[in-house]
Formats: structure tokens, sequence, C-alpha cells
């Protein structure tokens, strides 16, 4: 199936979403490991007064941390809610119109992982996790009619991939790229972030690599220089 301008801008904003995932994700890692032993054990020697006031610092640093990050989800579930809710509706109106139901579908799908990126607790990524999963539904009700359609098997990849299934995920694109398109450059970018995902340095290694050489100087879906810098951090880290 070829691809329209809608299908290949998409495409183009595939990779990029999952690269701002991985680097919330390192972010996240480095912050985790902030608080070292010895520190750990310098609060241990202060007073117990001393003690009390800095829980009380915290647990009021802790207590506006959290507001913003209800704020932050508010204003997600607003905007992408409202724009999904459009969405919705024009496909109402028109349900046999492939294209309605695709918008739909990415919709969801950009709900899904803005909601992800702001998620502070596991209530948030359980309500990530649904959004992910009702785009995961409208593209399946998609892809029944439209099997061929790569930017969508790719999209339906990724929110599988976020949903905590990262063997499905990966299977569906290894499925691509073996029976349908193995010059297809996005499914090869997002394998190789899936496999580096998974600890999985040299698959991520060659994927990564495939990707570069399916671009080509071309470039169409823009996602070599993405491969390009994933492919050097992996070849630097070994």
């Amino acid at each position: 199936m070829a691809f329209n301008s809608q299908q290949t801008t998409r495409a183009r904003a595939i990779v990029l979403i999952a690269a701002l995932v991985v680097v919330v994700a390192i972010a996240v890692a480095v912050i985790a490991g902030g608080l070292n032993p010895a520190s750990q054990a310098a609060q241990g020697a202060d007073t117990s007064a001393g003690t009390t006031a800095g829980q009380a610092s915290t647990d009021g640093t802790s207590s506006d941390a959290a507001d913003s990050d209800a704020d932050a989800m508010e204003t997600v579930d607003a905007q992408y809610g409202t724009a999904a809710q459009s969405l919705r509706a024009q496909h109402e109106a028109d349900p046999t119109n492939p294209t309605t139901l695709l918008n739909l579908a990415n919709g969801y799908f950009d709900w899904g992982v803005a909601a992800l990126n702001h998620a502070a607790d596991d209530d948030d990524e359980a309500h990530a996790t649904e959004l992910l999963n009702e785009a995961i539904g409208y593209y399946d009700s998609y892809l029944a009619d439209n099997a061929g359609a790569k930017s969508a098997i790719v999209d339906r990849a990724i929110c599988v991939f976020y949903t905590g299934d990262h063997a499905s995920a990966i299977a569906a694109l290894e499925d691509l790229v073996t029976n349908l398109d193995a010059g297809f450059a996005p499914a090869w970018a997002n394998l190789g972030m899936f496999y580096e995902a998974e600890g999985r340095a040299e698959e991520a290694s060659n994927a990564y690599q495939t990707a570069i050489d399916a671009a080509g100087d071309e470039d169409a879906y823009g996602v070599r220089d993405y491969a390009e810098s994933r492919l050097a951090a992996l070849n630097g880290a070994s």
C-alpha cells in the first residue's frame, strides 16, 4: 500500500516519539541513583529534631511535585482528550472512511505516549496503558482492511511495546521486515530501539545499521539521524 502524505509525516514522527521515551527512561534511572549510601548514612546521623525538620521539608517538596505532576496529567488529558473526542466524532460520522479510523488510532497513540511521559505513579501508568490499548484496538480495526499499511503496523507495535508486551512488539516488526518490506527504515529503527531496551545490543546495532542503509541519503522518513546516534552510543559503550 502506497503512503499518502499524512502517513509519511506520521512515519517521520514515530522514531522521534520513541527517542523521547528512551531519553526520559534514562533520565529517571540517573535521578533514581542520585542518593548514594554515604548520603543516606549522613541522614541517619542527624538529630531527631533535624530529621523531623528535614522530613517536613521533603514532604512539602513531594507534595508540590505531586501537585505539579497531577496538573501536568490533567493538561495532557484535557488537550489530547478533546482532540480524541473530535476524531471519534469524525469517525462516527463517516465510519466507512479508513482515514477517520486511522486518525482516531493515531490520536490515542499520541495521547497514550504523552500520558506515559507525564506518568508520576502507578495510576498514571495504568491510565497511559489504557489509552495505548485503545489505540491498539483502533489500529487492529484499521489493519483488518489495510493489512499492508506499514506505518500503522509500526505505530501499533510501539503502542504494544509501551504497554509492556515487548516480545509481541518485537515479533510484529520482525514479521514486517521479513514478510512485508525488508527495506522499511522506520521498522528497523524502532526494532533497534526495542532490542536496545531489552539489552540485546548486537541485534540493536544491526537493526540501526540496517535502518541507516535503508534510509539512504534521501532519508524519506527522517530516521537516519536517530539510528546513527543510537548506533554511535552502542559502539561507544562496547
